[in-house]
């Protein structure tokens, strides 16, 4: 071969292997995706949840049995229980749903997704949002990494977002957490309040396909930039599986409860301060004696004359028939209202008195 064809033949060589690397690192930069980042950002944050329930039951023993000896023994056994949360400042706070600590007799640890353990302290928690905050006890080691509450009002329906979690936890050999990816199917989405028993406010949720399966509760929902926009915390599910509606906790509704909880070392029970019943459940005869015409609404029954109701002017004989422009027809519904909001809070409400229509502003107190 002659010299000059041996030097094209290198540089043809050298521009191949250049095009190859060139080729390779595009590919690298495509596989990279904003996903990828935004989960590498938040994962670390994520912990698995590490509870013991003491389960006790008597069990026959003959020997006691024959000779009457007194009851029979009590046997115990721990039950490990297991959730999802995630570290959400650098004091070591952590969030989760109240669910995934509620039957439990003690939380046992967390685990970081390297595996690092960590001792909690339970700091406080609102049962009726489903939420919960912990914090790590002082520990030895690098700073513990965390993810911070974002943004959810600016959620869009059809945008990417990732829930994180340890779902089916029990049954994997390592903490590392697992990720699905979705979209949002809704925001501020009303589910029915017999969901939760009419014990918990499962209102103004997220709802993605994302999978949410057991062991997800707690777990952050973050969208394609990382930022934790809400908590997961429950499935409509017909298996109790995924079926592709999940929801959580918007990101806004958590930091209000967290900050209560932070502040006061509870979530305050906010109170309007009145009863009512339900005009449908008060006999015609008694409608007709307190003039009230019409068919729907609250029939205020007690106010409390130190409460924000009772200085706003409402009266036993009113019918409350929407607060802050919701229609209420039953006093669970007044409730519902009144758990969305915060103590501090303004709210209005519709009254019908003797058929002239009142609006009355209140400010939300503490119920005590």
């Amino acid at each position: 071969m002659k010299h000059g064809n041996r030097l094209a033949v290198c540089a043809a060589a050298v521009l191949c292997a250049g095009l190859t690397a060139g080729a390779q690192e595009t590919l690298d930069l495509s596989r990279r995706t904003a996903l990828v980042t935004a989960i590498e950002k938040a994962g670390p944050a994520v912990v698995t949840i590490n509870t013991v329930k003491i389960r006790r039951e008597r069990f026959s023993d003959p020997f006691y049995d024959l000779f009457l000896f007194g009851p029979a023994p009590v046997r115990e056994e721990a039950v490990e229980g297991i959730g999802s949360g995630f570290i959400v400042d650098e004091k070591g706070h952590i969030l989760t749903n109240y669910h995934v600590l509620q039957d439990a007799d003690a939380i046992s640890s967390v685990t970081l997704p390297n595996g690092r353990r960590l001792d909690v302290d339970l700091v406080g928690a609102d049962e009726r949002s489903d939420l919960a905050v912990l914090k790590v006890r002082e520990a030895d080691g690098p700073p513990l990494p965390f993810v911070p509450l974002g943004d959810s009002e600016s959620l869009m329906t059809g945008e990417w977002v990732i829930a994180i979690g340890n779902p089916f936890g029990n049954m994997m050999r390592d903490p590392q957490p697992s990720v699905s990816v979705g979209v949002v199917s809704a925001t501020h989405r009303r589910v029915s309040r017999e969901i939760g028993e009419g014990e918990r406010f499962y209102q103004d949720l997220i709802q993605t396909d994302a999978a949410i399966n057991p062991g997800n509760s707690g777990g952050p929902l973050i969208n394609a930039l990382g930022g934790v926009v809400g908590v997961n915390t429950m499935i409509f599910s017909n298996t109790g599986g995924y079926q592709g509606l999940g929801f959580a906790i918007p990101a806004s509704r958590v930091r209000r409860i967290v900050d209560e909880i932070l502040t006061h070392g509870r979530r305050r029970n906010p109170w309007f301060g009145f009863h009512g019943q339900a005009l449908e459940e008060v006999s015609p005869h008694v409608l007709r004696r307190l003039g009230v015409a019409g068919k729907e609404g609250v029939l205020v029954t007690e106010v409390f004359s130190a409460s924000a109701a009772g200085e706003a002017g409402l009266q036993p004989g009113d019918v409350v028939v929407r607060v802050n422009g919701e229609a209420v027809a039953h006093p669970t519904d007044v409730d519902f209202v009144n758990w969305g909001l915060f103590v501090g809070d303004q709210a209005t409400l519709e009254v019908n008195r003797a058929g002239a229509l009142l609006k009355m502003p209140l400010v939300v107190r503490e119920y005590r």
